[in-house]
């Protein structure tokens, strides 16, 4: 069996998690430098050594990207909820990139076989043959961050309401609010319709491609009841529908708070 060694930056060796739990299994190699540090893996199994080499490898791809993508992280208020995420997005695929990785560890030492002893050196790696690899630790870190980003402004959003909510003086004590899947009325104490009075005083080009919710928070926002009377009607609902009109109640609620008063199914 090759003697297989590992060639690895000060900096990675230094903040590797995965080398660093296993430093007890490596030997620290008299050619490592100031730049780089070669470790020997002590170890008989052929197949512990590819699964150490691929996890260490992946975990400096996953910093690698990060590097790549810092100025555009730093514009998130909550990096940890991004940090968390990423982290549990990268173990459940971790098996699927150990995968790739450990293929081309084996094409590598393949190429080499001649000689009695190969260097993986992780920062080559990803420099000149992990595109897949790198792509793929790519679309995860760029799929959480916009997943971050949007929920990030929609808090921001939230805020804004609540302020404007809170600031604004009450246009009505009351408005009573049936709500269906893909239609809603809002009434005042006298059986005014409100939302037909709200379309009314605008140009019909201006609320022709509104969402039904966006056209309830918007009456709201303008009302701005003391007291909000929410009636849900009872229909079949699937999973789409019934998700939607969760985060509208949510959202009314996270706005609105104690104004509002839920009066049951109809």
């Amino acid at each position: 069996m090759q003697r297989v060694y590992v060639d690895i930056t000060a900096e990675q060796f230094m903040h590797n998690r995965i080398l660093q739990s296993a430093l007890p299994k490596f030997e620290r190699d008299a050619k490592s430098g100031a730049r780089y540090h070669r470790v020997y893996l002590k170890n008989d199994s052929a197949e512990d050594i590819m699964q150490l080499l691929a996890q260490m490898t992946i975990e400096e791809s996953v910093h690698w990207i990060l590097h790549q993508h810092k100025q555009q992280l730093s514009q998130l208020a909550e990096p940890a909820r991004f940090y968390a995420q990423l982290q549990e997005r990268i173990q459940s695929v971790q098996p699927k990139l150990a995968l790739f990785v450990q293929h081309d560890i084996a094409v590598f030492c393949k190429r080499h076989e001649a000689h009695s002893t190969v260097s993986w050196n992780i920062e080559g790696y990803l420099l000149f043959a992990a595109k897949k690899l790198k792509w793929m630790v790519d679309t995860i870190v760029q799929d959480i961050y916009q997943s971050c980003k949007e929920e990030q402004e929609r808090e921001e959003f939230i805020a804004l309401l609540q302020f404007c909510a809170s600031a604004q003086q009450s246009l009505l004590d009351d408005v009573y609010i049936t709500l269906a899947k893909d239609r809603f009325t809002m009434l005042d104490v006298w059986g005014n319709d409100l939302q037909q009075i709200y379309l009314d005083a605008l140009p019909a080009e201006e609320y022709m491609d509104v969402q039904m919710h966006d056209l309830l928070l918007s009456i709201l926002m303008t009302m701005l009841p003391k007291t909000i009377h929410l009636f849900i009607v009872k229909e079949q609902l699937d999973d789409e529908e019934r998700q939607k009109q969760q985060n509208l109640l949510q959202l009314l609620q996270q706005i609105f708070g104690d104004k509002i008063c839920m009066g049951g199914s109809l």
